[in-house]
């Protein structure tokens, strides 16, 4: 019986993160990745704090379907956290589905969901499960967007904002591209095309109020259809302010962004060049998911979840996911985090808190945000 956790991408942080808390969590599993010398050091380090060997070191690239099969005769989940080019991700992926294999990602891209998700049927076919979205930016507000369904029974419309902490150079990167790239949300069961920053929210995250923008580029509006609850959903996140300064129009650093120019350095003065977050960030951060679910009688209901740092939130989801999908909680097709861990996202992870919000005003309307400035970015030459 196949009944092995393989985690890949040990020799990068966010893979050497999940192994980590699986190492706390007592659970033996593959630690893997492409590189030979990474991936050893990693296991060895483990062992060492451990006092067993609890994490295999296996190493191996991503280029052929038949090579990585070979390496999954005993697993029973993989856990991706390496972002991977589409060749390379499906590559994995097929594999998967192949070896009947589950399949586990953190990526909450929107290009990347829609890729996972096209595999629904032959995920079905197989028995095997794929989902995407294991990490923070989707398993927390999955797990907040269900909650409030099930609190308020018939809603149809949901509103979430996000807070998450400062970027990496590699988020950073993502984030300015879809700052100029249009997106989309989902009103009454149809996908709408929206921009980045056209509306705000005034939202208190349990600090005071901050300005959330709406942020059409996350990936909640392309696994809308899998979810089935709501017809209507908008996302909203609390950007950096040189985030915010490129889309007010009139600004000479919009201006310049509407043109492609100053890219890279905004990604550097947003990241500050940090390639990971540094070990006082992962112990002092914290990250929110705010979320309001409507009905359309008129009741609504709002609360907030709480989180750690979000790359120690995506760690213990990624794992507390792949430990259910081996407990027999796994579904065939594509799946969203809730669907198979329920509530344990939000009351099972430590360091979580979960806030109900009295009294909920009748309706949420967004303001429109103030002119922006809604020009493509063009990819700069390295």
């Amino acid at each position: 019986m196949k009944s092995r956790i393989l985690i890949y991408g040990v020799d990068g942080f966010m893979g050497a993160l999940a192994s980590r808390a699986a190492m706390r969590g007592r659970i033996a599993h593959v630690a893997a990745g492409r590189n030979i010398a990474g991936v050893a050091q990693h296991a060895a380090a483990l062992a060492k704090e451990a006092g067993t060997t609890i994490a295999e070191p296996r190493t191996f690239t991503l280029g052929d379907k038949a090579r990585i099969a070979a390496q999954l005769d005993d697993v029973g989940v993989v856990v991706n956290c390496m972002p991977l080019d589409g060749t390379d991700m499906l590559a994995l992926l097929d594999a998967c589905i192949d070896t009947e294999t589950h399949y586990i990602d953190v990526t909450s891209e929107r290009a990347h969901v829609a890729a996972l998700a096209a595999h629904d049927e032959v995920a079905k076919r197989a028995k095997t499960m794929v989902m995407a979205g294991a990490g923070f930016d989707y398993a927390a507000v999955d797990a907040v967007a269900e909650r409030l369904a099930q609190i308020l029974r018939g809603a149809r419309a949901v509103t979430i904002a996000v807070k998450r902490g400062p970027p990496t150079l590699a988020e950073a990167e993502r984030l300015v591209a879809a700052l100029g790239a249009e997106g989309e949300t989902v009103k009454n069961g149809q996908f709408v095309p929206a921009k980045a920053g056209e509306r705000t929210l005034e939202i208190d995250f349990g600090e005071g109020p901050e300005v959330a923008h709406l942020a059409p580029w996350r990936g909640e509006a392309t696994g809308a259809r899998h979810r089935g609850t709501y017809s209507s959903i908008e996302s909203y996140e609390v950007l950096p302010e040189r985030a915010v300064r490129v889309l007010e129009k009139g600004k000479l650093a919009a201006r310049l962004f509407a043109r492609g120019w100053g890219v890279k350095r905004l990604e550097r003065k947003l990241s500050k060049g940090r390639l990971s977050p540094t070990a006082a960030d992962l112990k002092n951060g914290r990250a929110a998911v705010w979320g309001e679910a409507r009905s359309p009688d008129g009741g609504a209901v709002r609360a907030r979840l709480e989180t750690p740092q979000a790359h120690l939130y995506s760690a213990e989801a990624a794992v507390l996911l792949a430990r259910r999908a081996l407990q027999g909680a796994a579904k065939p097709g594509f799946q969203l985090p809730f669907a198979v861990a329920g509530a344990a996202l939000i009351e099972e992870i430590p360091g979580t808190h979960w806030r109900e919000i009295a009294d909920p005003e009748d309706d949420l309307e967004p303001e429109p945000a103030p002119a922006l400035a809604l020009g493509r970015v063009e990819p700069e030459s390295a």
